[in-house]
């Protein structure tokens, strides 16, 4: 079994400081140990200053998965400057190379922390559990149904998934005006795939013109190989009646095209409830594709933010308790951010965590 291993060797720059700031950044560290930074739209206002020379291994459960590969290159970015040594492992959404990987690094004295990417940590809790042990800080990245602590990391980064569910179903009742039905795509692999079906499910029941008629379990490692035939049953099962798609990530709209084209049902809308791929920007933007929208992840800003937290856990802080916000793209937003355009602009946070990790006004 091939696995991908990338290693990033990042060197700390030098950090000069006079005594007046090196006693201000003593001062925040002691103000700042009991209780979570405060923040802003863009991020934490306070936090400790980089504790450099760590060794980190990001363990991403799959790197096909476009969000978790921008996240990662996020926190890669963000480790550079903290002055770390990163270690990459593909998990290519293999549990059992997971495990092995993370059993392995409880066992690794070089390590001093692990990131943990797109895996749910409940379904690996004894291995995590036996990393913890082992004195390793844990940082999750959807890993979980919801952000912050949980039983297994110190923090879980993501957007909250009810807002994104909800945003996803808002989106379905303020662009059509007649009758929805609905099938909702999750995996049931991922805590927060579930809770972000639920929601969405449960906002589709208290609309009088909706009507949720699937919900449809298809693991997004096997989605290309299944979706085909599942829609053609979806088809027969429901015809016109079925208005509305909804996923819990984009990837299930890069299979879905060509199957709905040969049934003639280029008349179906889909909208992804999470991730922002490149792929589904790139149709979003075309306007020619039936995915109308995705509620995507600041995700290069959550692995900065992943990095932070980490970099809390090292000096024995608390996580920052921030929130990012999701992001609504559509083909109207795709146009006002202009070609090319990124619909993550705004990079203030990079300038907001160096001014923390440096200590210096930002």
């Amino acid at each position: 079994m091939s696995r991908l291993l990338l290693s990033l060797r990042v060197r700390c720059s030098a950090m000069s400081a006079t005594l007046l700031l090196r006693l201000f950044a003593l001062a925040l560290l002691l103000c700042s140990a009991t209780l979570p930074a405060a923040s802003d739209a863009i991020g934490p206002l306070s936090g400790p200053a980089a504790q450099p020379g760590r060794h980190v291994l990001l363990l991403a459960y799959d790197l096909q998965n476009g969000g978790i590969a921008k996240t990662a290159r996020g926190f890669l970015s963000a480790a550079h400057y903290l002055g770390w040594q990163v270690a990459v492992i593909d998990g290519q959404g293999d549990a059992a190379l997971v495990r092995k990987t993370l059993r392995s690094s409880a066992a690794a004295a070089s390590i001093a922390g692990v990131a943990f990417f797109g895996g749910d940590s409940k379904a690996f809790h004894a291995e995590l559990t036996a990393l913890d042990k082992a004195g390793k800080v844990l940082v999750g990245w959807h890993a979980g149904e919801m952000p912050g602590p949980n039983g297994e990391l110190f923090t879980n980064v993501t957007t909250d998934p009810v807002a994104v569910a909800q945003a996803a179903v808002d989106y379905a009742l303020q662009t059509s005006s007649g009758p929805i039905g609905a099938v909702i795509f999750t995996d049931s692999t991922f805590a927060i795939a579930m809770r972000k079906a639920h929601v969405m499910q449960t906002a589709l029941q208290h609309c009088k013109r909706c009507k949720v008629l699937a919900v449809e379990d298809v693991k997004i490692a096997t989605v290309a190989h299944t979706l085909p035939a599942l829609i053609v049953q979806l088809n027969a099962r429901y015809g016109f009646a079925w208005t509305h798609n909804f996923a819990i990530n984009d990837i299930y709209f890069d299979n879905i095209s060509f199957p709905l084209y040969r049934l003639g049902r280029q008349d179906l809308v889909n909208i992804a409830a999470g991730d922002g791929s490149s792929l589904a920007i790139r149709r979003i933007r075309l306007g020619l594709s039936q995915q109308k929208a995705s509620i995507a992840e600041p995700c290069d800003q959550q692995g900065w933010q992943a990095a932070d937290e980490m970099n809390r856990a090292f000096a024995h802080q608390p996580p920052s308790g921030y929130l990012s916000r999701p992001i609504l793209i559509t083909e109207a937003s795709l146009a006002d951010a202009g070609e090319g355009g990124d619909v993550e602009p705004n990079t203030a946070y990079r300038k907001r965590y160096l001014a923390i990790w440096l200590q210096r006004a930002p």
